[in-house]
């Protein structure tokens, strides 16, 4: 055999290898993608109308085996022990009811959309903050709510989901343990001037309908995913009455936030040279629209705190 069949018949072998791996074997990429989107496949078949129904129930802190004691409606201990049985229970009437309970989107309930919260803004609006708040407090008494100031421990420029207000309305219990509905109320942006006044005179409007209000710092990201509506808040079941799980890494104090002109300002963009100033210019604008009084009754104090955001003006401006 001369060197030219020689070479001929060693890249004729090299050809045949090459083409047997591509044939059996994928590149890691292409293994990866079709992996996921295998996973995914499963993930889409596995998630029920029965499967988003048990988590919605267990997520308020009801169990699979106790829907029957809490909720009823013909839903019992055997029709709940898997989602197969469940979903042959299951009737529009179950889903409105269900919806109307916890406070959902059907939508989302029913699987034709990913957003399980409608959360309404009131940016620029504390009148229709106020609305809410009393349509609440007629139902339910102020002092068997529970109002959460949510905000996040770093201030980013272009985030607009960095607080919100969360309220637990309890609507009955188990064990001894309280289950509520909860009511997300605004996206926010405090970051910015005008969105940290509007809510601030909705953090005072809590304590003037007589909400116990308590200010927690959060995780970012998992803020971002409750005011997007891709995330259901988790029952703390480490209380003994129960209560809502949230990630926290701080607390503040909302009443001071609202009354001392310090904490109302810290954390705010000052970017533009302009935003103190502004922010105080708003908080007597609302203040005088009556906005910022937690305690309303208490006239002497507030004159005080008046007095204290006008010295921090003077101050701005030599």
């Amino acid at each position: 055999m001369d060197i030219k069949e020689l070479l001929k018949w060693t890249f004729g072998i090299c050809v045949a290898v090459i083409t047997i791996y591509k044939f059996f074997w994928k590149a890691p990429s292409e293994k990866e993608s079709k992996d996921v989107k295998q996973i995914d496949e499963v993930e889409i078949k596995a998630e029920t109308i029965a499967t988003r129904f048990i988590t919605l129930f267990e997520s308020h802190g009801v169990h699979r085996n106790q829907i029957e004691e809490f909720f009823g409606h013909g839903l019992d201990i055997p029709s709940c022990a898997t989602d197969d049985e469940l979903l042959k229970k299951l009737t529009p009437e179950i889903i409105t009811n269900a919806v109307k309970l916890f406070g959902v989107n059907k939508d989302w309930l029913e699987g034709s959309s990913t957003e399980i919260y409608d959360i309404p803004d009131f940016y620029k609006h504390p009148e229709d903050f106020d609305l809410y708040l009393a349509e609440l407090v007629k139902n339910t008494d102020a002092n068997k709510l529970s109002a959460y100031a949510l905000t996040i421990e770093k201030q980013s420029n272009h985030e607009f989901n960095d607080s919100l207000f969360v309220i637990a309305e309890p609507i009955g219990e188990i064990n001894q343990r309280e289950i509520y509905k909860y009511h997300l109320l605004g996206r926010w942006g405090i970051h910015y001037w005008k969105s940290r006044a509007y809510f601030t005179a909705c953090c005072a409007l809590l304590y003037k309908h007589g909400l116990s209000v308590a200010g927690k710092v959060v995780e970012r990201d998992w803020l971002n995913e409750i005011c997007e509506g891709t995330k259901l808040l988790d029952y703390d079941f480490s209380e003994r009455y129960g209560g809502i799980d949230f990630p926290s890494v701080g607390i503040w104090i909302v009443s001071d936030f609202v009354e001392m002109p310090d904490e109302y300002l810290k954390g705010l963009n000052t970017k533009d040279g302009h935003s103190l100033n502004l922010a105080l210019e708003m908080w007597f604008d609302l203040n005088e629209e009556g906005y910022m009084r937690c305690f309303p009754d208490e006239k002497i104090f507030h004159i005080g705190v008046e007095k204290q955001f006008t010295a921090r003006i003077k101050e701005l401006a030599l």
